[in-house]
């Protein structure tokens, strides 16, 4: 049985720890609070400032429906991954980025955030739009549903010597896609 002098050494001993453990806290607070980190700007060479130039160029592209530009700023033999959908070819970049227009006609790229390095860049976007045709995913059709969409979406460029795109990565979160037209 617990005595009163055996409730008080564990309050005791429990009160103890549990200063020591906020001080401790408040130290490791203090180390990762700190100062805010500081944002060190990246000065471009000639050629990143050409792959940042063509890549903020697709989508502003895309948003014009100026579709057939952005086989300009590719390869012939441009390699796609779109969401796990292999491609190869500049004709069947250009037919897959408009395919989207026909169930989306108000569809929109927007930039987040674009990174430059090298040859490689990767931009961050959000896709809006409204359904208000039928959209085909995966061998099934989602029939129009005049819903609006906000997907999330990553790209993953590798551009040549000449600042043509090589290679492309596309992410877009689908499950949010698939849930918002639901």
């Amino acid at each position: 049985m617990f005595n009163s002098i055996s409730i008080q050494r564990a309050a005791l001993a429990l009160l103890i720890f549990s200063t020591a453990f906020a001080q401790a806290q408040d130290k490791a607070h203090d180390l990762v609070k700190g100062p805010p980190p500081i944002h060190k700007e990246h000065h471009y060479s000639e050629y990143e400032k050409l792959i940042l130039k063509n890549v903020s160029t697709f989508h502003r592209n895309f948003n014009n429906r100026e579709f057939g530009k952005n086989g300009d700023l590719v390869v012939e033999n441009l390699h796609v991954n779109s969401n796990g959908a292999e491609l190869n070819g500049r004709d069947a970049f250009v037919q897959r980025i408009a395919r989207f227009v026909g169930p989306f006609p108000d569809v929109k790229i927007t930039d987040l955030i674009t990174v430059v390095d090298g040859n490689t860049a990767a931009v961050r976007f959000v896709i809006t739009g409204t359904q208000k045709g039928d959209l085909e995913m995966g061998g099934t059709v989602i029939k129009a549903t005049n819903k609006s969409i906000h997907v999330d979406g990553s790209e993953f460029f590798t551009f040549d010597e000449n600042g043509k795109l090589t290679d492309l990565v596309t992410v877009e979160n689908m499950a949010q896609l698939i849930t918002q037209l639901k």
